[in-house]
């Protein structure tokens, strides 16, 4: 087949003007070893078509195809990192839960008024812990030291 009229059936078939013999002519032109140089920017696109399409093919010929990869490879490292994220989280939650479920039924009176909120009250309560071990500790170090 003429360049000419290869290069008017490109044209077309870019166009969509194209009947399934003239692409069959096409695909037929690319398959063969005598492509002119010119046209050989075409030829992996024809022999795609003339291979049924099929879409792995397509990437993997592609100038992008390690982009591909690379956000594939990105976004399994962004699930992950939320997922991790996420279980950090509902650990945490859970320890906080465990913490609060020490002090339950525990209440401060401030003013006069009865607080029960643990998340404004544990704070008071863990400082008057402190003092405690603090009052135990001065306990045991003013002993004395039995005389033998």
């Amino acid at each position: 087949m003429k360049e000419d009229k290869i290069h008017e059936l490109i044209d077309r078939f870019l166009n969509g003007e194209t009947i399934a013999d003239e692409e069959r002519m096409l695909y037929d032109y690319f398959q063969g070893k005598n492509v002119a140089k010119e046209l050989r920017k075409y030829q992996s696109m024809f022999q795609w078509y003339a291979n049924g399409m099929p879409e792995e093919e397509l990437i993997k010929r592609s100038k992008t195809y390690p982009v591909v990869k690379r956000i594939r490879l990105a976004t399994i490292g962004v699930a992950a990192s939320m997922l991790i994220l996420i279980g950090v989280g509902v650990w945490k939650h859970q320890k906080m839960q465990e913490e609060y479920a020490i002090y339950e039924g525990s209440y401060i009176v401030r003013d006069g008024k009865k607080l029960t909120n643990i998340k404004e009250i544990l704070p008071e309560l863990k400082a008057v812990e402190r003092q405690v071990g603090e009052m135990i500790e001065q306990k045991n170090i003013n002993k004395e030291i039995p005389t033998i």
